[in-house]
């Protein structure tokens, strides 16, 4: 009985630990819309400010990006002076 007891204690703390834990929360951004950021083309990245509710990635010419596509996630392609070119959702 001791073992058992001994045994189970660990698992009882544990679990009063896990009902206390706040509550993990699935909601994402909106999906990502180049109309709603295409005042951005033409402005220096530096002048701009990017989108906070969403991922933002910046990329420069030559840069090496990962090909996975994210329906929430703003992509700005500047060119080698920092002037926006293009906003995509790709």
């Amino acid at each position: 009985m001791f073992r058992i007891t001994r045994t189970a204690l660990p698992l009882v703390a544990l679990a009063a630990l896990t009902a206390c834990a706040p509550a993990k929360t699935t909601e994402r951004p909106p999906f990502c819309s180049p109309d709603d950021n295409q005042a951005l083309v033409g402005q220096n990245i530096g002048d701009v400010t990017l989108p906070e509710d969403r991922p933002v990635r910046v990329i420069s010419p030559g840069q090496a990006v990962t090909q996975d596509f994210s329906p929430f996630r703003v992509n700005v392609h500047v060119d080698d002076k920092g002037w926006i070119q293009r906003v995509a959702c790709d």
